[in-house]
């Protein structure tokens, strides 16, 4: 086995000193909760010692009997965390939890994730190649991606085992492995059993396995159909067990009563294109978790569950292109925000609500676009027009598959953007990680194909 280069260890040791430096040094960065961390922790009888949902980001956690919740939720965030209070077991510790534990467990599988790519480019001229790895340092390192990892939000599993996936597709693209297909074969389950609302971002790679089967060697055809299948299977489980029933209606009724409706024209006349009566303008304005939304109380919320669905939704955006228009503009307006949520702890004297700039960069950047979601659109629809230009141009030099592969990664952003801005408007500035995620891929993608060619470096095909 090729012993790890020295520019392996540098690029990696790199992101690990930005990520020491957020994540665990004083003062410490994280994320505060919104109320979800009790779906992944409750079962382990943690719960912070001090609790404030959206302003602060609490570092220290109590056990105790009391906190016991086993919540109806299933996300592959469960065994992360599981891993997290083992650490701290074996650190000695008794009663006193650090977020930090799950920061370690979620940082490794980051650099982990950067250790696998690494060596992809390291054939390449060296402008080629530092020019990708510092992108990747710059995006992935930013303290928007890095600040959750202090975190129990679901979406996390998503994010990580996203760029494990991301990472062994392109190894066995290139070198046709069998630990790299075996990895390709594990990562994307615990991304498709993350969190419901990312059961599409995983059909799509189960598409994708399906679509490059004969590509993906050294493993027959046959065995990424199964997979393929298997990934499907466990996305429909997902959807059908991953939640409790009375949480699915959560998303479609923030997007219909807090963003289509509080900026339509005709409110009536918009209510009846939902197919709902004006029975539902009270509702108008109100979050799904007030207390008089009408959605926790069940003999307002079966009737309202009988006669609205996603399907009518989707009906809706059809007849009126504007207002969906309109909502997927304001969703990317919130999305470029980038923070919205405190990043430490009550404990270090920043006051509530208080954001990390130590390696904000790239969302101070992209924060531009706040207030101005047409101009993000138009960027990621001028990345992914792009990406497929360059993918043509380059189709003679690129390996079996990857054509495949960057349309699945433009088709899963644009699903992600979609979910987010069209199917929900709560959390939109953490909701849209997965969708901006994706689209800093297109971005890199973009940068590593249009220099090579500004290069004139081909290569073999598959390098």
């Amino acid at each position: 086995m090729k012993r790890p280069t020295a520019s392996r260890w540098a690029f990696v040791l790199a992101a690990g000193a930005i990520v020491v430096y957020q994540l665990i040094l004083p003062p410490v960065v994280g994320l505060a909760d919104n109320g979800d961390f009790a779906k992944v922790i409750g079962r382990f009888n943690l719960h912070a010692r001090y609790y404030k949902t959206y302003v602060f980001a609490d570092t220290k956690y109590d056990f105790s009997p009391a906190n016991h919740w086993a919540g109806p939720f299933l996300t592959s965030e469960i065994p992360l965390a599981q891993a997290a209070v083992w650490l701290h077991a074996a650190a000695g510790k008794t009663e006193e939890f650090d977020i930090r534990y799950i920061g370690v467990i979620h940082g490794a599988l980051f650099l982990l994730a950067l250790w696998l790519f690494h060596p992809l480019l390291e054939d390449q001229p060296r402008i080629l190649r530092w020019m990708v790895y510092g992108l990747v340092l710059f995006f992935y390192c930013d303290v928007k991606y890095v600040a959750p990892l202090n975190s129990f939000y679901m979406d996390e599993a998503a994010y990580l085992f996203l760029l494990l996936t991301a990472a062994a597709l392109l190894r066995v693209l290139r070198w046709h492995r069998m630990r790299d297909a075996i990895l390709l074969l594990l990562c994307p389950l615990p991304l498709i059993t993350s969190k419901t609302q990312h059961v599409l971002l995983g059909l799509w790679i189960a598409a994708l396995l399906a679509i490059a089967a004969k590509a993906l060697r050294p493993l027959r055809p046959r065995v990424w159909y199964a997979a393929s299948a298997l990934l499907a299977v466990a996305g429909a489980l997902m959807i059908w067990k991953g939640q409790p029933a009375e949480y699915a209606p959560i998303s479609l009724y923030g997007v219909t009563f807090t963003e289509i409706l509080p900026h339509s024209k005709d409110v009536g006349r918009a209510l009846a294109d939902l197919g709902l009566d004006d029975s539902y303008r009270s509702w108008v304005g109100k979050g799904p978790f007030d207390s008089d939304s009408g959605l926790w109380n069940p003999s307002t919320r079966d009737p309202f569950l009988r006669r609205y669905s996603y399907v009518k939704l989707a009906r809706f955006y059809l007849k009126r292109p504007a207002a969906a228009w309109r909502t997927l503009r304001h969703g990317l307006a919130e999305a470029a925000n980038q923070h919205g949520f405190g990043n430490f702890d009550a404990s270090t004297g920043y006051i509530g609500d208080a954001e990390s700039h130590a390696f904000a960069g790239w969302s101070d950047l992209r924060r531009s676009f706040f207030h101005n979601g047409s101009a993000l659109f138009f960027a990621f629809a001028a990345g992914c027009a792009l990406l497929s230009w360059l993918l043509w141009l380059s189709r003679g030099n690129l390996p079996q598959g990857a054509a495949p592969a960057g349309v699945c990664l433009m088709a899963a952003a644009f699903t992600e953007m979609s979910l987010t801005t069209l199917c929900d408007a709560l959390d939109t500035v953490r909701h849209a990680m997965l969708f901006l995620a994706l689209f800093d891929m297109i971005l890199i993608a973009c940068a590593w194909l249009a220099l090579r060619r500004a290069l004139g470096w081909k290569g073999a095909p598959g390098a």
